[in-house]
């Protein structure tokens, strides 16, 4: 199977007001129930907000640049027994000569979603977990009418 490439629509609350994190591709979605401290870690993440102190993925996104590594990606590799599984995978020049090393590091989805976030890093599902937990969504578009989009989902800010 392939990796197919989402982007992070956003987070959201269910019925029940519980966290979800959606990830789209075109106009299949793959939503993520996630904590609500990684919720607020992925909100501000997305809207770029700076905490007086380093929260722990800014510390995360911190220490992988001091150490010149780079977030080449997230992975969600797995889903089983409904938990999702993730690789952060990393690259690192190794001895100067421009060859990288890559490290491949197991991860919360959440967890991972959250450094992507801060990282600008690429968010890939594994195919087949996209076929098996992924949802048709309608295509985004603009529909012109605000009081509508108001109402769409409740977003975390």
């Amino acid at each position: 199977m392939a990796m197919i490439e989402m982007r992070l629509d956003g987070v959201m609350y269910d019925v029940l007001k519980r966290p979800i994190v959606i990830l789209r591709h075109e106009d299949r979605i793959l939503p993520i129930l996630v904590g609500n401290a990684e919720a607020f870690a992925i909100a501000n993440g997305i809207e770029k907000v700076e905490m007086p102190r380093p929260m722990t993925h800014d510390l995360i996104t911190f220490i992988l640049k001091g150490f010149q590594t780079n977030l080449q990606s997230v992975q969600v590799y797995k889903l089983e027994g409904g938990t999702f599984y993730a690789y952060l995978i990393l690259t690192q020049e190794t001895d100067g000569t421009g060859d990288l090393s890559i490290i491949k590091i197991d991860c919360r989805p959440s967890d991972a979603i959250a450094i992507a976030v801060r990282m600008s890093s690429p968010i890939f599902v594994e195919e087949e977990v996209l076929n098996v937990a992924g949802q048709d969504s309608m295509p985004q578009e603009d529909s012109g009418s605000e009081e509508e989009e108001e109402g769409e989902g409740d977003f975390l800010e």
